[in-house]
């Protein structure tokens, strides 16, 4: 069970990535092996992700050779199942991080009762959304995600308020039969608190589907907190 959800974890990832691209007017390509983008991709976003594992880490490095001399300009690799040697290709490795997954039956966290929860459904909660996402430091001022996301029954944009304060949010994907939660978000609240509440609103809108996501550090600790489960490592590589 715990291999299927990994893959659908990975392939629901590369899904979502796509659909952000494809929003913007330029979607990937999806071989058997690889999920990739020739044009150069959104920020924080990949331009190629593996779809499977070490049986067809050589056919994939070789892929990524052929493509990197495509274009001059950075590229990102996530490397799905921490399977690929990119470093003779000129990359290094940016970070390392788990695939996690839970059946909503195994959340382990109670509702926060001062947390009101709101999908968004209008461009102007979105550049809303989009600017208290991207309060870091830096900050991310470039806009990632376009308006037509919204329109999709798959896809929610969360925001979370505390006394008509936003104080975080996240996003969720129902797509290879899971759903993804990502860009998990916090102002002055700890992200297990909103990740708890996010996959709460999961389980809400998206019923009886399992959750899927990955998560490194600190976040990971808060998300097997909450009783998800480690699915497998995976590692993000990148090159100027």
């Amino acid at each position: 069970m715990t291999s299927e959800m990994l893959r659908a974890a990975i392939r629901n990832n590369a899904l979502w990535c796509n659909a952000v691209c494809q929003a913007q007017g330029v979607p990937g390509e999806f071989s058997a092996t690889l999920w990739l983008h020739r044009q150069g991709t959104p920020p924080f976003y990949p331009d190629v992700i593996t779809l499977t594992g070490a049986d067809n880490a050589r056919e994939q490095e070789e892929a990524i050779a052929v493509l990197i001399r495509s274009r001059k300009g950075g590229w990102g690799v996530k490397d799905s199942y921490a399977a690929l040697n990119l470093t003779p290709l000129g990359f290094e490795s940016l970070f390392e991080a788990d695939w996690i997954g839970i059946e909503t039956v195994g959340i382990h966290a109670p509702k926060e009762q001062s947390l009101t929860w709101k999908r968004i459904t209008t461009a102007v909660e979105l550049e809303l959304w989009q600017r208290a996402w991207g309060a870091g430091d830096p900050p991310q001022t470039t806009p990632i995600f376009a308006e037509s996301l919204l329109r999709n029954a798959d896809i929610a944009f969360l925001a979370a308020f505390e006394s008509e304060a936003l104080c975080g949010g996240g996003i969720l994907n129902r797509q290879s039969n899971v759903v993804g939660h990502s860009n998990v978000f916090a102002i002055k609240k700890r992200e297990r608190v909103i990740r708890a509440g996010l996959v709460q609103k999961a389980a809400e809108i998206f019923p009886g589907m399992p959750i899927v996501g990955y998560e490194h550090g600190d976040d990971l600790s808060d998300a097997l907190e909450l009783g998800f489960t480690s699915l497998g490592p995976l590692r993000v590589w990148v090159r100027s």
